[in-house]
């Protein structure tokens, strides 16, 4: 029992590594670590009080050139344990955490390497179902600020969380979600259309902030992966004869975008046009595909896709030409992907 346990215990930890190498983050070697509290008397009542870290995680935001940390509290959870009651004490958790880690100098120690800096910590909470069997919309148990009624769930405004602090949530669609994109990925380079190294995450100049770093090397960040679409851009996938190392075909560059809506209206896809319109993707010249990864698609989506594009080019006034560009947009559901682990081997199985 202790080994299956323990077995239990390290499956988040296995699935979000193989997840956020893929989008680029770095992940620390130190794991399951604690430090000492930096503020008992905010904290606790206990003289010696430690703060867990699972694991941190950081990439450097492609906007700010700065660093971010994830201190991490990596859950692995069978379908009942996922509930108001283990929510609320892991965030309260993460929020003392994450108030200690700005100032301690352990933390720094061990985790930032950036002793002439305030590091920016954040907590992430990574809530892995290891069952699969957790069908409950998560966020239904979680309650706003203002919330003072006696509906169940976690009030967000008594968590312990303070000014400029942040907290990020890995709910199991998401990592669903994640995973679902890593496992396509694989098989667009198994089909010789996506290469294996040479992609990048896809970030547009914004008015007052403009990227950094070379676009190889940027990271999907938390608030891409958690947007309703993650567009990827990626260089020419080449195909080699195994057998005589010969290439034997390439497919063209492009973008892939990972969709992460039903698709339920014509107004959703007219907004993502907007969207690809104003960062000039359309004109662009490459051939850009959609794949939507939602777990909740729409049996509608594709006649949806089509009404959006003549109700857009209506719109707008397009000539023929431009019409043209949306048509050549391809759009496939991919099929959602679940990692199932097996306690006593710790193998996964898709389901």
């Amino acid at each position: 029992m202790a080994g299956e346990t323990s077995n239990i215990s390290q499956m988040a930890n296995k699935v979000s590594e193989e997840i956020f190498k893929h989008f680029r983050w770095e992940c620390l070697n130190l794991k399951d670590e604690n430090f000492p509290c930096a503020k008992p008397n905010k904290h606790s009542t206990k003289d010696e009080y430690t703060h867990p870290v699972d694991v941190v995680f950081y990439y450097t935001d492609p906007y700010t050139n700065k660093r971010v940390f994830f201190n991490a509290d990596l859950k692995s959870y069978k379908r009942d344990s996922i509930n108001p009651s283990s929510i609320r004490n892991a965030l309260r958790s993460l929020a003392k955490a994450i108030d200690c880690a700005r100032v301690s100098p352990v933390w720094r120690d061990r985790y930032s390497y950036m002793q002439d800096e305030q590091p920016e910590v954040r907590g992430m909470l990574f809530v892995y179902n290891h069952d699969g069997e957790f069908h409950k919309h998560f966020y239904s148990y979680i309650r706003p600020p203002d919330d003072e009624g006696k509906k169940r769930g976690v009030n967000l405004g008594k968590l312990p969380l303070e000014k400029n602090q942040q907290i990020h949530i890995v709910d199991p669609k998401l990592i669903s979600y994640l995973i679902t994109i890593v496992n396509d990925m694989k098989v667009l380079h198994f089909d010789g259309t996506f290469p294996k190294k040479n992609y990048s995450f896809f970030y547009p100049d914004l008015r007052l902030h403009k990227t950094h770093g070379e676009s190889s090397s940027r990271p999907a960040t938390i608030e891409m992966l958690t947007g309703p679409f993650l567009i990827i851009k990626h260089e020419v996938a080449k195909r080699f004869d195994e057998s005589t190392g010969e290439q034997i075909g390439e497919y063209p560059m492009g973008f892939v975008v990972y969709y992460n809506r039903s698709g339920s209206t014509h107004h959703e896809f007219m907004y993502f046009f907007d969207m690809l319109s104003n960062y000039q993707l359309l004109e662009s010249g490459l051939k850009i595909r959609v794949r939507v990864a939602c777990d909740e698609c729409s049996s509608e989506m594709i006649s949806n896709f089509s009404k959006a594009i003549d109700a857009y080019s209506q719109a707008w006034g397009f000539d023929g030409y431009k019409k043209g560009l949306l048509q050549e947009i391809e759009i496939e559901r991919v099929e959602t992907v679940k990692k199932v682990f097996s306690s006593v081997d710790i193998g996964w199985r898709d389901s």
